[in-house]
């Protein structure tokens, strides 16, 4: 891995995200408006008996947009780095068949070349501190399709967003060498960039990229007023935004077959 000390995991201790996405499963909380959006972007992909995969699965909150848009069959198996996440998601979907959830790092997933008909991870990119391997890893899984929603622009930006160190004494975001304690990333990649990387690969087919501007803004508005967190989008002049980062968020498709 590129940064050895791994501060920027800090899924493991923020355990108030494994528990909305398990609310949202139960009812408690509304399906969450990129996983309606994946659903939808699917439409025309997913037939009868389909095995897919869902990398950063988080609780299996995808699953329920999924089950809500396809009255088909099809095999699901959820992989996610952060054991919690994969525990609730266990547990939430417990009685249904054709399902499976699997602890795996995207650097190095848990399965055999080609062994899923589409691959789909959404909103895991950003976070990372390289996607050279991850898309890699999804394209020799998959068979057919790989879709991936992100942070895409023209143009790209490392950013790092800083949060003060929880298992020590210190209260600072930096250390005295100025490196933050412990951040997670927020990285936006350009198309370009994403394009060159599936060259490399040797993918044939051209990537393409598609807006996702299919989201209920005052959905996102309401749920941002009621979540402690500081990490979650909001609604400014009709655009998504963390913090003060402005969100392009896209979906990079690549058919394989």
């Amino acid at each position: 891995m590129e940064n050895k000390k791994e501060n920027w995991k800090i899924w493991d201790k923020d355990r108030e995200y494994g528990e909305r996405f398990y609310n949202r499963i139960k009812g408690d909380l509304p399906e969450m408006e990129s996983s309606k959006a994946l659903a939808k972007f699917l439409k025309n992909e997913i037939v009868e008996g389909d095995n897919i995969l869902d990398v950063g699965c988080g609780a299996g909150h995808y699953l329920k947009s999924l089950l809500a848009e396809f009255k088909i069959e099809f095999n699901y198996t959820g992989v996610d780095a952060t054991k919690y996440y994969i525990e609730l998601a266990t547990k939430a979907w417990s009685d249904l068949n054709n399902t499976n959830f699997v602890t795996g790092d995207i650097f190095d997933l848990p399965f055999e070349d080609n062994s899923f008909d589409i691959v789909y991870c959404c909103n895991v990119f950003l976070h990372l501190p390289s996607i050279k391997k991850p898309l890699q890893e999804l394209t020799r899984v998959a068979k057919k399709l790989v879709v991936i929603r992100s942070l895409f622009s023209d143009r790209s930006f490392r950013i790092q967003d800083v949060h003060k160190a929880s298992n020590s004494s210190e209260t600072e975001e930096f250390n005295s060498v100025g490196e933050p304690t412990e951040f997670h990333y927020y990285n936006i990649y350009s198309t370009d960039y994403f394009k060159s990387i599936a060259r490399n690969l040797g993918i044939k087919n051209e990537v393409k990229f598609s807006n996702d501007n299919d989201y209920d803004a005052a959905m996102i508005s309401k749920e941002f007023e009621t979540f402690t967190s500081e990490d979650q989008s909001h609604i400014m002049g009709g655009k998504q935004v963390n913090g003060c980062i402005l969100q392009p968020w896209q979906f990079a498709q690549i058919k394989l077959k």
